[in-house]
């Protein structure tokens, strides 16, 4: 670091009654400590305005702290970003311009009767900037400071706002001429790298939002209902500081004229295939698909899992589908239900009939049907497992459901593709370098509490502090460092890595730790 020309004025030591000493940097412990508190005052994506706000403590500049410079680096804030600088009563202030235009540039206070003592703090000295980077903020700055001889470090900056931003959209639903919102989709947040970052549903207004997302490009994907389309069911944008992107999405219902099937038709399609005897109406293709959308829409759906069809990979997926559609003449009512729902679900997925589809006098819909059906079938009451057969028997004859037997409370679960899975992402120290302390943060995505061990390695490898060691909900975590060691000794300063490992892999990041 090149030392500030004003460094080397007399008049300060002059003034303050101290021999000339010569400019030097000083081994040891870190003389002062400098906190710059970053401020967002607003602008748009790409000319935002930003402040720092510096309070200086003097840690063992003695007698007294009379002169500050902080050098900013030309590769990340310009010279010509900057805008205004402040300082307390009893100071001035220097904008230096360097001769080189890609060297580093620096802004300087001094005083002649109001220095910081020994053990003193003070504040009032602030840097006001135009930030040209919608995507990131200025990183690391360095400082020197002096009363005769030149002591220099690291700031250590903390943002005073929040640095992050939202996302939010809306999900509507056109189906029949009429546009209603779009309640329990699925929506997933990834990174611009297609990280999964974040999986919610849409409310009864068909909004979604994430929160506390980092400054970077994020992409949205909606998991998009049977017997409907999407107008892009993955859509891309940006997060920029203090900013909430938005993101709308509308879903269009297919033309599906309702031409359900019974129990008898759908046991001839499978019985045509095991025996290789008969005409199916359905290839054998065709019917394998239907197993796997009910595998994948159905059994695994996250909001409302409707297990009817349990298939292990190994078994022949139509010899499960046969049993459950073939009932001897001493099968239980459950048996039966079973039946009759199966039947239900591949009319669904077959796209004979639409989720959407209105099968009771009093307008509940084949989604809700399917819902309370398997309510019934579930609760142990073996009464209700006659009613679930009745329903979903009228809706495969094609026969209006009477008023008032599903209720109309009954949840619209949009029956889609489960997206669950653990993946992790781990965003970058800061700050960093750093002095006091780095934040870390991440995001997990699993299901139900996911493992998590993050750790701090020096570049031996070995462990030098552990930070997390056990479950964690999925979502966003931050955890900071503080630079000590599990001994609860400060470790030395240098590069170290961190990693954060969970049961489906690992990622790592480098911070570099500064002397206090």
């Amino acid at each position: 670091m090149r030392a500030s020309a004003s460094a080397l004025r007399l008049v300060v030591p002059l003034l303050l009654g101290l021999f000339l000493v010569p400019v030097s940097v000083t081994a040891g412990p870190v003389p002062a400590n400098i906190v710059a508190n970053l401020e967002y005052l607003g602008g748009p994506p790409g000319s935002q305005v930003f402040r720092f706000d510096y309070t200086v403590e003097n840690l063992g500049v003695d007698p007294d702290l009379a002169g500050l410079v902080i050098f900013f680096d030309s590769d990340g804030l310009a010279r010509s970003d900057f805008q205004s600088l402040t300082y307390p009563e009893g100071w001035d202030d220097w904008f230096v311009l360097p001769e080189a235009p890609d060297s580093s540039w620096n802004v300087e206070w001094n005083t002649f009767s109001n220095a910081i003592p020994l053990g003193g703090s003070l504040s009032g000295f602030s840097v006001t900037f135009v930030w040209n980077d919608p995507y990131s903020i200025p990183g690391a700055q360095n400082y020197e400071v002096w009363n005769g001889g030149a002591h220099e470090g690291g700031t250590t900056i903390i943002p005073g706002v929040s640095i992050q931003g939202c996302l939010q959209g809306t999900v509507l639903m056109t189906c029949g001429g009429q546009t209603v919102p779009a309640g329990n989709i699925i929506v997933d947040l990834y990174t611009i790298d297609n990280i999964l970052l974040a999986t919610t549903v849409t409310d009864a207004s068909g909004h979604y939002y994430f929160g506390g997302l980092f400054i970077d490009g994020h992409k949205v994907t909606i998991v998009t209902p049977m017997g409907y389309v999407a107008d892009q069911e993955t859509k891309t944008t940006s997060v920029f500081i203090g900013d909430c992107a938005v993101l709308d999405f509308e879903l269009s219902c297919l033309q599906i004229t309702p031409s359900q099937r019974t129990i008898g038709y759908w046991k001839h399609q499978v019985n045509c295939h095991i025996r290789g005897k008969g005409h199916p109406q359905e290839s054998l293709a065709n019917m394998s698909s239907y197993m796997e959308e009910i595998r994948i829409h159905f059994n695994e759906n996250v909001l409302n899992p409707v297990k009817l069809v349990e298939v292990d990979p190994t078994t022949d997926s139509l010899i499960a589908l046969q049993q459950l559609l073939t009932v001897n003449k001493d099968g239980t009512i459950k048996d039966r239900a079973k039946q009759q729902m199966v039947a239900l679900l591949l009319n669904v997925v077959s796209l004979k009939l639409s989720q959407a589809e209105v099968i009771s006098e009093d307008g509940a819909n084949v989604s809700q049907a399917i819902t309370y059906c398997w309510d019934l079938m579930t609760d142990g009451i073996i009464s209700n497992d006659e009613d679930a057969k009745t329903i979903a028997g009228l809706i495969n004859n094609g026969i209006m459901v009477p008023a008032g037997i599903i209720p109309l409370g009954t949840p619209v679960i949009w029956y889609e593709r489960d997206s669950r899975g653990s993946i992790v992402y781990l965003g970058k120290g800061y700050p960093n370098p750093f002095v006091t302390s780095a934040r870390i943060a991440f995001a997990l995505k699993g299901d139900g509490f996911v493992p998590v061990d993050l750790k701090v390695f020096d570049v031996t490898g070995r462990v030098v502090r552990t930070l997390i060691s056990g479950d964690l909900t999925p979502g966003q975590h931050s955890v900071s460092w503080n630079g000590m060691s599990d001994r609860g000794e400060r470790v030395s300063s240098g590069v170290y890595f961190y990693e954060l490992r969970t049961p489906t892999g690992a990622a790592t990041g480098k911070l570099i730790v500064l002397k206090r």
